[in-house]
């Protein structure tokens, strides 16, 4: 069964909306330290590779020998694309610091996304190992990076990336699925059929996840079908 089995779906290839706060306009005096922001939080998250961290070392394995350049290609595009992001927002979330900036931290999500759906699996790669070095959007970007390891066939890593994403907290029944593939493509049916319920069950209570409700429920059938 190949990672893009149909039973997964090109739905659950892309990835899913960030979670939190949505967030207005960045200013554009966030714009001038970006690239060098950029660089460093994806130098601290190889450091930790380095160091043994095992979901951020998968990570890093998943990039190509083009990484560096790639960071600086998708900075330019992404300080070019922050002029005209513009999202819901309240008065409180005005502003945000220089080392956080919420703004910016969304614009970088969504520009992850968009190298997603346009096929651009290793800039998208780039950005969130870059990304994992925010607190607020590491989860994000640990499932982002399991999809892109699942569209790469690369399950080994997907399982676990996911996997720490769902020890990290992540609840969305996304991960499951991704899981639950992986186990069942390693022949491990119980795992795999522990993790499928568990993604039928979540998203069956809300109508978005609707997707992975139909993979979660078509990979239990096969399971079962196969035994």
């Amino acid at each position: 069964m190949s990672s893009n089995s149909p039973v997964l779906g090109e739905a659950l290839l892309v990835l899913p909306e960030a979670t939190g706060k949505s967030f207005g306009r960045a200013s554009s005096a966030n714009l001038e330290d970006m690239r060098e922001r950029l660089s460093e939080a994806h130098a601290r998250v190889l450091e930790q590779a380095q160091a043994g961290e095992g979901a951020f070392r998968v990570a890093f394995a998943l990039q190509d020998s083009h990484a560096e350049s790639l960071l600086s290609l998708i900075t330019s595009e992404f300080t070019q694309n922050l002029h005209t992001t513009s999202v819901a927002t309240t008065e409180q979330d005005e502003g945000g610091d220089a080392e956080g900036d919420p703004h910016c931290m969304l614009a970088l999500q969504l520009q992850a996304a968009s190298l997603v759906a346009s096929g651009e699996i290793n800039g998208a790669i780039t950005l969130l190992c870059a990304l994992l070095d925010w607190d607020e959007a590491r989860n994000d970007a640990l499932l982002g990076l399991a999809i892109c390891a699942m569209r790469l066939e690369r399950s080994d890593a997907a399982l676990t990336l996911a996997l720490d994403y769902i020890k990290r907290g992540g609840r969305h029944p996304r991960a499951h699925c991704i899981i639950g593939l992986c186990f069942l493509k390693s022949g491990d049916k119980r795992l795999a059929q522990t993790h499928l319920a568990v993604a039928a069950r979540t998203a069956r209570v809300d109508a978005a996840f609707r997707d992975e409700l139909r993979a979660a429920q078509r990979l239990l059938i096969i399971l079962n079908f196969g035994r």
